[in-house]
């Protein structure tokens, strides 16, 4: 195991003036270490973050405080796979992302890991020490998010996510246990607020997330979306959810 001298996140700013908490945190490496959880029905999970390998050919998984690793490109596969097809499976749904169309693999995998993004996982039955092999990701992932900045340059600060669950595990709260890890984490990178462009108005699950963790209704897109089985009232409204993090 190996800690990396470098962000992902630097790459992804324009080169100007940011915040100096901003700017501090962009040029720092990415050291987060995974966060214990539990499900609803008592069974433990873990979320690792992972980011982008200084030359940009690897993901790195955040082991510790201290430590990234290099996982293997063909393990790397496993989890990106599960996630796209759950991705594309949302997409088709047509009632909570704005794509048309399924994204290819490495389609989502440039979206997705574009720069940090968090992966909740199972934890393994016998207790044994995480090999980050993945092979029965297809049951072990239970969800994910993605952060990156809304917004370019001097206004980078201001965050932005998507967040995904598995259709095996809803009903267990892993949805809000996402969007929870979202807000302790987005400010560990340097960001001072979170934008949620687009979260449709019959999208009930999503705002009782936001709802619940403290986001406020900053705005509405009126008319943007035709929403798979709402076709007949026509276009739906999207809410603009917004959050400034509280930063010690």
């Amino acid at each position: 195991m190996t800690a990396s001298k470098h962000s992902a996140l630097e790459d992804i700013h324009t080169k100007v003036a940011l915040s100096n908490r901003v700017r501090a945190a962009v040029s720092s490496p990415i050291l987060i270490p995974p966060a214990n959880v539990y499900l609803r029905d008592g069974r433990s999970a873990t979320i690792y973050a992972f980011v982008r390998s200084e030359d940009e050919t690897e993901i790195e998984v955040c082991t510790s405080s201290t430590e990234r690793q290099i996982i293997p490109a063909e393990h790397v596969d496993n989890i990106v796979r599960v996630l796209a097809n759950l991705l594309n499976r949302e997409i088709e749904g047509g009632q909570t992302y704005p794509q048309e169309h399924p994204l290819t693999f490495d389609e989502f995998k440039n979206y997705w890991f574009a720069a940090f993004t968090a992966v909740m996982v199972l934890d393994s039955p016998t207790g044994s020490p995480e090999t980050f092999t993945f092979e029965d990701a297809d049951d072990r992932v239970l969800g994910t998010f993605y952060t990156k900045p809304n917004y370019p340059g001097i206004c980078g600060g201001i965050c932005n996510g998507g967040l995904l669950v598995s259709e095996k595990t809803r009903g267990q709260g892993v949805g809000k246990i996402l969007g929870k890890q979202y807000v302790e984490w987005a400010p560990k990178l340097g960001y001072t607020g979170s934008i949620f462009n687009l979260v449709f108005e019959t999208n009930i699950a999503s705002q009782r997330i936001w709802d619940s963790l403290g986001f406020e209704k900053v705005g509405r897109v009126k008319k943007v979306a035709w929403v798979k089985g709402h076709e007949d009232n026509g276009p739906v409204d999207a809410i603009i959810y917004g959050m400034t993090f509280k930063i010690d």
